[in-house]
Parts: structure tokens; C-alpha cells; sequence
């Protein structure tokens, strides 16, 4: 797998993304996106219980007459008997899911082909309740032939800071792995965050006036003026305190995406739906990754998971302060167990069925 990617800057001095840089040894992937959910109850979860609970829905491939499967894996090569992966307080999970591929346009030209044989042999027509049987039937047929896409969706569970952050651009895959996760512990009160301060109205002030303590802004923003169908200018490696820039705020627009660095050792994007994307090190954090002196690929594993969640979490924590905190209550309860090491491998069970969206 890839190790972190690692933020580098322009002539301008703006940080943006050059191509992935490899850690040598590490074997995990450094999360891109965060997808936030505040863990409302923390006492109704149980670290020390997820381990055995995720193996209990193991992934199983789908067989050759369903359509797609899904089911946790364990998240690291070097560990492959446990899945909730422990570290600073957190646990990493991976989610994998396996679709069919089986092209649309191939059923309908062998349905249509089918249609047509059936009525020229037994002259009568086939209505629409019969075509679509006929479509679906052949899709049946076509399955256990069809090529598979299998895909990993992974998630880290903060309980020292009742988050769960998941690794993804698209709500919809984000919510497919919290539903599952739901289904798989019985109980998972979460909600999206919402914070005192709109981000847009946030990101715009910033934009026009200055950055946040702590956070300056990079080089990339997109700026959409107020409709459903209302002009949208994105901005990529761009001075954003220039006059040329400043003239769109004038003219009514509102910042939807931001570019911004956070204390010298992240760069990131934050959106309108406080989505935070192309998560990246800065030049400080993969210093601190070289200078660990790992001495194997599953050591250095570890150092990169401590850097990603420890980082992670205080970044999160930077982002919500900067928009006046949380709405509401934040998370409640506090789990008094602590984590420890997973329980021995469970026979996995039969893996869920579900309807992927991708």
C-alpha cells in the first residue's frame, strides 16, 4: 500500500499535491478524507468487544448467483487474525465489499434478442411486466460469469474522542460502512457533526479577511454564488489573497471548498458539508515518521497509525474549534473500559448482502 502522501509548496510558497511519497517500509495508507460522525453514547460501545464482533461478519466472496457481498476484513497485511486494529485510544477497521459487473447494455441487447424469438414464435407480444422478468432472468443467467470489483472502505473509531472518521470522499460509501458497523454491533448512535458556525459563511470570512489561528490558507479554493444554478469558479494553485479573487466575494459568491495547512504539519481541504478531503503531511510529519527508526514494515505500521490518529484527532479538533464548536450536545457518556488487545480469531460467519452504490 501506499504510505502518506506529502504536501509540498509552490513558487509561491502554497502548499499543493505533487505525486504520492513512499515511506519506505510502511504498510499503511494514510487516510485522504475524513469523514466525521460524533459518537453520541460512548458507553454503548465496547472496544474490547469489536474485535470478536467484526469477525463475527467476516467477509465471504459473493457467491456466483448474488450480485455483490460485503464484510470486515482485518485492516493490516502483517496482523491478519485481527480486526479492530488498536492504537492511541482508536481502533482501525476495514470494510470490503465485492460488486458483480455485469454491463447493462449486454442484458438488454440478449433480452431484446430474447423478446423478439419469443414473439416471432408465439405471435402475441411481450408486455412490460414480462420484459423486465425476462431481463432480470437473464441477469441470473449471466452471474455466475460475471467479472467481480472488490473495493476498501476503511474507518478508524476514536473512543478517547467519540469520532468515527471514514476514510472517503462519497457520504453514500460513508454511510454504507456505518449502517453495516450498526448491524454488526446491534447499536450505533452517531450523527453527523454540526457545528456553531456555517462553514461557508466561515471559509468566506476566512478567505476575505485572514485564516483562523493556527491555520493559514493554500492555494486551491472553489467559490459558488448563492442557487441551485449559480456560477461557480474554482480556483487550483492560486495566490487566494488576490485582488482577482476578491472580486468573486465581492460579487456575491460564497466559498464551498478551502485550502488550508494547519499548524505547519497537515494540509487538507475542508468543504461545505465539513467534509475534510486530499488530506495530506507536511514536510514536519514526515520528518517525524524518519526519524522513528522503525525496525520492521508492521513497526512502522504502528508509527504511522499513531501519526494519523494522534494527528488526526487533534486536526479535528483545530477544524471544530475554528467554527465555534460544536451544535449541541458532542459526544455523551464515556466508556470507562479501557482497549485492550483483541480476543482470538471468531469463525467468520455468513458476510451481508448489500446494495452497494458504486
Amino acid at each position: 500500500m501506499h504510505a502518506p502522501i506529502v504536501q509540498t509548496k509552490n513558487s509561491a510558497g502554497m502548499h499543493y499535491n505533487p505525486r504520492p511519497s513512499l515511506i519506505a517500509g510502511s504498510h499503511l495508507m494514510w487516510f485522504k478524507n475524513l469523514q466525521l460522525y460524533r459518537i453520541t453514547d460512548l458507553s454503548k460501545l465496547n472496544p474490547n468487544q469489536l474485535d470478536a464482533e467484526l469477525q463475527k461478519r467476516a467477509f465471504i466472496p459473493a457467491a456466483s448467483n448474488e450480485r455483490m457481498a460485503a464484510g470486515w476484513i482485518p485492516p493490516g497485511s502483517h496482523a491478519p487474525d485481527i480486526f479492530a486494529y488498536a492504537n492511541s485510544g482508536a481502533m482501525l477497521i476495514a470494510l470490503k465489499t465485492e460488486e458483480k459487473l455485469l454491463p447493462a447494455s449486454v442484458v438488454k441487447e440478449m433480452a431484446e434478442e430474447r423478446i423478439a424469438d419469443i414473439q416471432d414464435k408465439e405471435l402475441r407480444k411481450i408486455g412490460k411486466k414480462e420484459a423486465k422478468e425476462i431481463r432480470e432472468r437473464i441477469a441470473d443467467e449471466l452471474m455466475p460469469r460475471a467479472f467481480s470489483r472488490s473495493h476498501v472502505l476503511r474507518a478508524i473509531i476514536d473512543f478517547e474522542a467519540g469520532w468515527i472518521w471514514v476514510d472517503t470522499a462519497s457520504s453514500s460509501k460513508a454511510e454504507l460502512l456505518t449502517q453495516l458497523l450498526r448491524e454488526t454491533l446491534g447499536s450505533l448512535p452517531t450523527k453527523l457533526v454540526q457545528t456553531q458556525l456555517d462553514p461557508v459563511t466561515a471559509m468566506s470570512t476566512w478567505l476575505e479577511h485572514d485564516a483562523p489561528p493556527n491555520f493559514t490558507l493554500d492555494a486551491d479554493c472553489t467559490l459558488k454564488a448563492p442557487g441551485d444554478s449559480g456560477a461557480q469558479v474554482t480556483c487550483r494553485r492560486h495566490d487566494l489573497s488576490s485582488d482577482e479573487v476578491k472580486l468573486h466575494l465581492k460579487s456575491g459568491k460564497m466559498v464551498t471548498q478551502l485550502a488550508l495547512s494547519w499548524d505547519d504539519r497537515l494540509s487538507f481541504v475542508l468543504n461545505e458539508k465539513l467534509q475534510i478531503k486530499r488530506l495530506a503531511f507536511l514536510d514536519l510529519l514526515e520528518d517525524k515518521i524518519k526519524d522513528a527508526d522503525a525496525e520492521d514494515a508492521a513497526a512502522m505500521y504502528d508509527t504511522t497509525l499513531t501519526l494519523l490518529v494522534q494527528e488526526g484527532r487533534s486536526l479535528v479538533n483545530a477544524v471544530i474549534d475554528a467554527l465555534g464548536g460544536e451544535l449541541g450536545e458532542s459526544a455523551m457518556g464515556s466508556t470507562a473500559v479501557p482497549i485492550a488487545a483483541p480476543p482470538p480469531a471468531a469463525k467468520p460467519a455468513q458476510a451481508s448482502v448489500v446494495d452497494v452504490p458504486w
